[in-house]
């Protein structure tokens, strides 16, 4: 099998040291803090504490897309080893640099026309992406060829689920999921909002629920309808925050007593600076494989 280079983008919200065990290889986003850029590189030119920190604290931090000069940069630096390339990109659905990714792969075929470049746009965020890219890392590490990865994950892409909910709204009227108002009265009441994303990518607010304990609650029960083989389900489990662990603690708990033969795979990683920015600190996110998206 001629050997070949998986490529995603920190967006992903794993780790640096996970990743690379993986051999995916990673484009890092930038983003502005308190008149500062920085390297959205799973925390190293920032600790992620500090960060949720200040925007505690009443910070407003902005992002920027990968714009196509960037990706070309990117990956005329890997095609230089003569190999194919799959990159995964964040989803359409929040950001439109999947945009800047096809101009890039239309450039770098004039360019290296003997070989192949795959697109595939993730119709996810944050580590659902991770775990589609996990996915297809120990496919390819198994030996996969890079066309029959592609087809997997154009037909299989959609049967990541993600739930995502933060108590304090502010950040999500910030991203202009809920009215300011609906906020302010959310938080007086300990509303969680159920965020889900569908088939098109797009985020929509699904449920809400009060109290974090009923939320947590909440998203288990619809993963034991919904994912795949229900109850008996054994394939992995990503979890990711915003500087929440005493949360994400009592979801792995629930998760553990729901689905005994996924124990050994729910895996917890930090929420990256990119998607942090936009659902702020406390954020939570659950993702597995089930049988279907919001429609």
């Amino acid at each position: 099998m001629k050997d070949y280079i998986l490529s995603a983008e920190s967006i992903v919200d794993l780790s640096q040291d996970f990743t690379d065990d993986l051999g995916v290889k990673i484009i890092y986003s930038n983003y502005e803090l308190n008149e500062k850029i920085y390297l959205d590189d799973f925390g190293q030119s920032l600790d992620l504490k500090s960060f949720y920190d200040d925007m505690r604290n009443g910070s407003c931090p902005t992002t920027s897309m990968i714009n196509t000069a960037s990706y070309l940069e990117y990956f005329r630096n890997l095609a230089k080893e003569g190999k194919d390339i799959i990159h995964i990109c964040l989803s359409t659905g929040v950001s439109s640099q999947y945009g800047s990714l096809l101009e890039a792969f239309e450039i770098l075929r004039e360019e290296y026309p003997n070989q192949k470049f795959y697109p595939v746009d993730s119709r996810m965020a944050s580590a659902g992406v991770g775990m589609l890219v996990y996915k297809l890392a120990n496919f390819k590490n198994s030996g996969m060829d890079i066309d029959t990865l592609y087809k997997w994950a154009e037909d299989n892409k959609l049967h990541v689920i993600s739930y995502t909910s933060n108590s304090n709204l502010e950040y999500i009227a910030r991203s202009g999921r809920i009215s300011k108002m609906a906020a302010n009265i959310g938080g007086m009441l300990k509303i969680a909002p159920l965020i889900e994303v569908g088939d098109d990518g797009h985020m929509v607010v699904t449920t809400k629920v009060r109290t974090e304990k009923k939320l947590i609650q909440t998203m288990v029960n619809r993963m034991k309808v919904n994912a795949i083989n229900e109850l008996d389900y054994s394939d992995d489990i990503f979890i990711t925050h915003a500087d929440n662990i005493e949360l994400v603690n009592d979801l792995v708990d629930l998760l553990k007593e729901n689905f005994k033969n996924a124990n050994d795979k729910i895996k917890v990683f930090n929420i990256g600076p990119t998607i942090g920015s936009h659902i702020g600190p406390g954020a939570i996110n659950l993702f597995y494989w089930g049988k279907e998206r919001l429609k």
